[in-house]
């Protein structure tokens, strides 16, 4: 396995472990809306600001005397602040909206059309086009979403003029999530791209949905899912995420983060009580496949630009 396979399996591990983690967050998510009388817009703002704070905290130990240059060059302001509210905040706070609007079902699927987004943004913005196998297996994996979070029962889907809205805009939140902070995590690193994302999406979020109005009683169980969804839900498994973008492509990401509901299905099955029945188990296979082979159709694109470039 020679370096530009070594990055592209690593790259997509990274991915499968932020899906998996974003999964277990869901569970807790909707576990918390169940219980608690919670709003979407608090937890994003109570996510952000927690997992920022953290982040940067982080950052300063490594990163010291490099932790404000991002902030250094004014022409970092505008496209900065893009990546905090277009990616990290929209991200998060339009899939739960969906889900407030319609339910989880619609919310998954709609959120997964953004592999096709970025196929149109390379398209239009690099002039890159896509191949016909990375579009199969796109579609492939759609298709195993789709199965998964309706099992062939379209009554399941609850699509109103503001669901389809808000879980469009979901999947623009993971287009712009994971294409445009790129540019500053390699010139500035990871870590503090991330804390200073957070920071300015969780200020962002703050206005809206002050995270000091909380609206329900704080207990044991509701602080450890807090504390869960913002360090592991939200920093690690963004961090993850970040990892992955520099190693392999944001369609990829996108792809392999199929296995959010992937996980949330398996851990369904095992601890919920969810029947793995026929169109769960095809919905998994139509899911793992596409993976696997767009990160090999990938290996294969990057040996050739090596080759080419020698």
């Amino acid at each position: 396995m020679n370096q530009y396979q070594k990055n592209i399996f690593k790259g997509t591990i990274y991915s499968l472990l932020s899906g998996l983690i974003w999964g277990i967050c869901g569970i807790l998510g909707e576990f918390f809306f169940t219980h608690y009388p919670v709003s979407s817009g608090w937890i994003t703002s109570m996510r952000l600001s927690l997992a920022g704070g953290f982040v940067l905290i982080l950052s300063s130990f490594k990163f010291r005397s490099q932790l404000f240059d991002v902030w250094r060059k004014r022409k970092n302001y505008l496209p900065f602040l893009a990546y905090a509210i277009l990616g990290i905040f929209s991200v998060q706070y339009f899939f739960y909206l969906c889900v407030e609007y319609s339910n989880a079902t619609t919310a998954t699927i709609l959120q997964f059309i953004s592999p096709v987004f970025i196929l149109i943004y390379n398209r239009i913005i690099y002039k890159k086009k896509a191949s016909k196998k990375a579009i199969f297996y796109v579609l492939t994996a759609m298709l195993g979403v789709f199965l998964m979070a309706t099992k062939g029962d379209l009554s399941k889907l609850s699509i109103t003029p503001i669901a389809l809205l808000t879980g469009l805009l979901s999947a623009l939140g993971v287009m712009f999530n994971v294409i445009l902070p790129q540019k500053f995590a390699k010139e500035y690193g990871f870590i503090p791209t991330v804390g200073w994302g957070m920071i300015v999406a969780g200020t962002f979020s703050n206005f809206l949905y002050p995270v000091y109005q909380i609206s329900f009683q704080l207990d044991g169980v509701s602080i450890l899912i807090c504390l869960t969804i913002a360090f592991l839900g939200t920093a690690f498994a963004f961090f993850l995420s970040m990892k992955a973008v520099s190693l392999v492509s944001p369609l990829v990401v996108s792809v392999v983060s199929a296995s959010e509901p992937l996980s949330s299905a398996i851990l369904s099955v095992l601890f919920l009580g969810l029947v793995l029945d026929g169109y769960l188990l095809l919905a998994m296979i139509l899911i793992i496949i596409p993976m696997i082979f767009l990160s090999i159709e990938e290996s294969k694109d990057k040996l050739k630009e090596s080759s080419f470039n020698t």
